[in-house]
């Protein structure tokens, strides 16, 4: 299968690995940035309506790919932007019933749930290496985060573990539609047609702050710089790398925070940012790619083989 998008910026891991760096970064500050729009003022479908008008704008203008994709594939995006847009939701109601460590704790689990899912669908062979570097980055998190517990509303805590499902569907669904149709074409219909679902929203929303426009517009060009980046890595490294490659997040936030702001580190938040970068380099996976052999004619007529290709399963690390 000839590979639709091709480019130059991204032609290793390493390459895709900073690249992808940079887009998680611009977009890991939306918890906190939600938690104080909230505290001032701001209304959670104020936040939401506007963060998908916000990212539709920011995407089209970073792809500039927007064709018509066919009547075919329509549905399939149709549904890939739906399980985006119940994640982003749910996201969001979850910050408004506990604290935003809380539902960044629990998201660390979503690469898990994703290889999980590729390992049943034969994309990935998970080893003892995979679950050691995961584990580490878990533990990282947890760490730096410094939860004692997880203690909150049970709705709350309910809206993010519904959330991780949502997203891990979404990753595993969107590397299949990657494969097919270029990423920045698949992109740039997810938060557009984001935009029709919230219409309805729009007649309930409250009055539109100064407050509320900011903090839509952070969180929607985050979203949107995110949105690129994971899908167009997605398509060269797997849904499961790319997910596990997001853990870097949280220690690149602290380590912004200690470097620029002069925030104080306690050795257990130090500890964690080792154990994140330690373990998102261990946790490897065993891509399983399949190949199509077609014999010649001289092989056909000696086994006494139809006309048909034979195809076999390949393992790869990524």
């Amino acid at each position: 299968m000839t590979r639709l998008f091709n480019s130059s910026i991204l032609k290793s891991e390493a390459a895709v690995t900073l690249w992808l760096t940079a887009a998680i970064f611009a977009a890991s500050a939306e918890p906190i940035i939600v938690k104080l729009g909230y505290a001032a003022g701001v209304q959670p479908l104020q936040a939401f309506v506007l963060k998908n008008c916000f990212a539709a704008a920011v995407v089209l203008l970073l792809t500039r790919k927007f064709v018509w994709v066919g009547k075919q594939q329509l549905p399939r995006l149709g549904l890939l932007a739906l399980l985006l847009f119940c994640t982003n939701g749910l996201i969001l109601l979850s910050l408004t019933l506990v604290p935003a460590v809380v539902v960044m704790t629990l998201v660390t689990t979503t690469p898990a749930l994703v290889a999980i899912i590729n390992s049943a669908m034969g994309r990935d062979k998970l080893t003892v290496k995979f679950w050691s570097g995961f584990g580490l980055c878990l533990l990282g998190v947890i760490l730096m985060l410094e939860v004692k517990s997880l203690a909150g509303n049970p709705l709350g805590i309910l809206a993010v573990l519904t959330s991780i499902i949502t997203s891990s569907i979404y990753r595993v669904q969107m590397e299949t539609a990657t494969k097919t149709i270029n990423p920045l074409v698949v992109s740039s219909y997810q938060f557009p047609i984001n935009v029709c679902l919230c219409i309805p929203l729009m007649f309930i929303t409250p009055a539109i702050s100064f407050e509320a426009l900011k903090v839509g517009a952070i969180i929607g060009s985050g979203a949107a710089l995110a949105n690129v980046a994971f899908l167009s890595a997605m398509a060269l490294i797997g849904s499961t790398r790319v997910s596990i490659i997001s853990l870097l997040q949280r220690p690149l936030l602290l380590v912004l925070a200690i470097v620029v702001l002069n925030e104080p580190a306690s050795p257990l938040q130090i500890l964690g940012i080792i154990l994140t970068i330690a373990g998102v380099q261990v946790a490897q996976v065993k891509r399983k790619h399949t190949i199509i052999y077609t014999p010649d004619k001289e092989e056909m007529k000696k086994n006494n083989l139809k006309q048909q290709p034979v195809c076999a399963s390949i393992e790869s690390g990524e």
